[in-house]
């Protein structure tokens, strides 16, 4: 009887640790509750992807991740960092081109490890006497 019910356990054990090899990961991080993005599109700088890091060499990373799992097959042909004086941030606008050669501009909120990388954040209000 103990090794009919060891075996009852173990069937058990093993049919739930198997995984769904037919399922398809989902690669988007806008769709997911990544620490890493935030959960907006990037169409303008008010729904700027913010990339959480602190190190300017995994932001890079994580911008092209976000890019690749969200308009695959785009490439990027230009960059920009903006300043908005007035939320103190720092965006990092990148130009895509797609396959059929239209063009796409996704902004990133870079603020977070702009500042660690030598970068200053602009300053409001009048300077100090």
């Amino acid at each position: 009887m103990k090794m009919l019910m060891a075996a009852i356990v173990a069937g058990t054990l093993l049919c739930g640790c198997q995984s769904n090899s037919g399922a398809t990961p989902n690669t988007n991080p806008t769709r997911t509750k990544s620490f890493k993005y935030s959960n907006t599109d990037g169409q303008t700088q008010a729904t700027a992807v913010e990339v959480r890091t602190r190190s300017g060499t995994e932001g890079g990373i994580l911008m092209k991740d976000w890019i690749r799992a969200n308009y695959p097959g785009y490439t990027i042909t230009e960059q920009e960092l903006i300043r908005n004086d007035i939320l103190k941030k720092m965006y990092n606008m990148i130009t895509l081109i797609g396959p059929s050669n239209e063009s796409k501009r996704v902004y990133f909120d870079i603020t977070q490890f702009y500042e660690r990388v030598g970068g200053s954040l602009p300053q409001t209000g009048f300077p100090p006497r």
